[in-house]
């Protein structure tokens, strides 16, 4: 009995076996025919999958957000709606497309030429915001053809201030300009793929792969050297200058010198980063980068420091300043005064020509040369902004006399607003010529490679001191730039400009840098405004005053904060002035005026 029923459960097992067999292999057949033969059955149900499946697309993800020093945002992404349209599902109906042109807020015309687009998808409008998404209204009515999708927008809360610098993003969600371009790679977090699908009732939906929806690790965001309010300070007082001065432009640049750190850079026009203009080249030109200018006597600072440092002259050595006028071969040099003896402190209090060339007569040439390569103005300074002007000059077996007296008192040669705080910043700031940054430094990083000691740090000890004569004591150019209560170094430069009207050098642009305390420099500022419209349009009392009126407000600031502590320093020059009457056993010097002594 036992064995008949194991036998009967044998059998039972053997019918299944065969039975399952037979289904599978029945299925793949069919499966086969399905798949692989272009029967009436498979193109009906390749066409309903196409049906469901209408498109796949790239989604940009939210990008870092930029922050200043502080951690004030400059830049962020927030969400905004895009809507999207599937050409090859549209209606033929000319009234429906009609309407639907009209209730988005794009002409028909462009609404029909969708139709000819042979892609599965088009954008219509994209990164509205709640208010914009509102005016439109509902598109429920139109979902077979048109779909709305979530996506990051790119916002700058602060509108105009540091606009250039910042830059803008495009419509992929890259950066097209400023640091939104340098950084993009920083910036951007990793895009996801999403398919544009119908659900079971028809109606469009957005689905993306299973990884899409698992939380991204957190993009920290891209802290720059900025310091938020020092940049509305300089870009404020840039502006006014400007339009005092009536001229074309203007750039603004502050730097911590014992750092390199930007803590702001302005450029005149500018303009509101949410709201780009597309055609207007001048307002969205950096001017502290792009602007190559002969910038005038603001380069005689950087000569002198080199030939202290070389010790061919000393703080004592006198020079003939030729009473005004030198003959050289091919022409003539010529200071705006008389002037007979003076000392290297003198030749920079008063802007003397004649006094600059023949210190780096001194040097010598190759020497000279050496010194123009070492403070960077034939190379960008390294930002890795767009458009960064680099600068070139000839070897020195290639000048003639003429050009090399040119080239001591700025001429001959071009640099950028830019590259000139960061050579003014090595001779005030200890004499290392340290690399440029954008972003905030760490206090703890080893000195960068690349820095190198363009003179020894006395020297440029002794350069500041000297340069404190130039705005503090009667008879320097730079006495419009005074700041009560802070002892200022600076020097003061008119930049000649070609003009393609009258075909000569009849432009002027004035320039003013300097740096403050001037006994210990932590703050440097470099001012030019383009092309100033008004006479005489020195350096001094056009660019001074923008100086003072930046550096007041930056003096305020940083003491209030307890970030610097900036010594009072009441009146130097008139204390000065004081003892010299008191003592009565000075020669008397030659009294200029301080708005019109000023050199080329």
């Amino acid at each position: 009995m036992l064995f008949r029923m194991e036998s009967n459960f044998r059998l039972r097992a053997y019918a299944m076996g065969t039975i399952f067999f037979v289904l599978m292999t029945l299925i793949l057949i069919r499966y086969a025919w399905i798949s692989f033969f272009p029967t009436n059955l498979r193109l009906r149900l390749v066409n309903t999958g196409t049906k469901q499946f209408e498109s796949s697309i790239t989604i940009e993800q939210s990008r870092a957000t930029i922050v200043d020093r502080y951690g004030r945002i400059l830049s962020m992404s927030v969400p905004s709606t895009s809507i999207f349209l599937l050409p090859k599902r549209m209606p033929k109906n000319e009234e429906i497309m009609k309407k639907v042109a009209d209730q988005i807020g794009i002409s028909f015309e462009d609404m029909a030429s969708f139709a000819k687009e042979k892609k599965n998808f088009v954008w219509l409008e994209r990164h509205l915001s709640s208010d914009q998404m509102q005016k439109i209204g509902s598109l429920h009515r139109w979902q077979d053809f048109i779909g709305t999708l979530e996506e990051p927008k790119r916002v700058y809360p602060e509108k105009d201030i540091a606009a250039q610098l910042i830059g803008i993003v495009g419509s992929d969600g890259n950066g097209l300009e400023g640091v939104e371009k340098i950084y993009n790679s920083m910036l951007n977090t990793k895009p996801i793929k999403a398919q544009v699908m119908k659900d079971a009732r028809g109606q469009l939906v957005i689905t993306s792969p299973s990884q899409a929806g698992r939380p991204e690790p957190t993009t920290p965001n891209l802290k720059l050297s900025l310091d938020l309010i020092i940049q509305e300070f300089t870009q404020n007082a840039l502006r006014a200058g400007v339009l005092h001065a009536k001229a074309e432009s203007g750039s603004a640049i502050v730097m911590d010198v014992q750092t390199n750190e930007i803590l702001a850079m302005a450029s005149y026009p500018s303009y509101d980063l949410n709201t780009p203009p597309e055609n207007d080249v001048e307002a969205r030109r950096f001017h502290p980068i792009m602007d190559a200018i002969e910038v005038g006597s603001v380069v005689k600072p950087m000569w002198i420091a080199k030939a202290l440092d070389l010790g061919v002259i000393t703080p004592q050595t006198q020079v003939f300043a030729e009473n005004g006028e030198m003959s050289l071969p091919g022409g003539k040099i010529h200071d705006t005064h008389k002037h007979g003896l003076l000392t290297p402190e003198e030749v920079l209090k008063f802007s003397s020509n004649i006094g600059a060339y023949k210190v780096v007569q001194k040097m010598g040439r190759d020497e000279f040369y050496k010194a123009f390569l070492a403070i960077g103005f034939d190379k960008v300074p390294g930002t890795g902004l767009p458009g960064e002007w680099g600068g070139h000059v000839q070897a020195s077996d290639d000048w003639r006399e003429m050009r090399f007296a040119n080239m001591a008192f700025g001429q001959g040669f071009a640099i950028s607003p830019l590259q000139l705080i960061h050579g003014f910043s090595t001779v005030v700031g200890g004499g290392m010529m340290r690399n440029l940054s954008l972003l905030k430094a760490d206090p703890n990083a080893q000195e960068q490679t690349g820095s190198h000691r363009y003179v020894a740090a006395e020297t440029s000890k002794t350069l500041a001191h000297m340069l404190e004569s130039v705005v503090e004591e009667d008879g320097g150019t730079g006495a419009p730039a005074r700041i009560p209560g802070v002892l200022v170094a600076g020097k003061t430069g008119t930049a000649q400009v070609w003009s393609s009207v009258t075909h000569s050098y009849s432009e002027r642009t004035p320039v003013f840098e300097g740096t403050f305390p001037a006994d210990n420099p932590k703050i440097a500022i470099v001012v030019v405004l383009n092309k100033a419209g008004v006479r005489p349009a020195y350096g001094g009392p056009l660019a001074g005053p923008v100086f003072a009126e930046i550096g007041k407000k930056i003096v305020d600031y940083l003491n209030v904060r307890g970030i610097y502590s900036i010594p009072a320093y009441e009146n130097s020059y008139l204390q000065k002035k004081n003892k010299i009457l008191h003592s009565e056993s000075n020669t008397p010097r030659d009294k200029e005026d301080d708005s019109s002594n000023e050199d080329f």
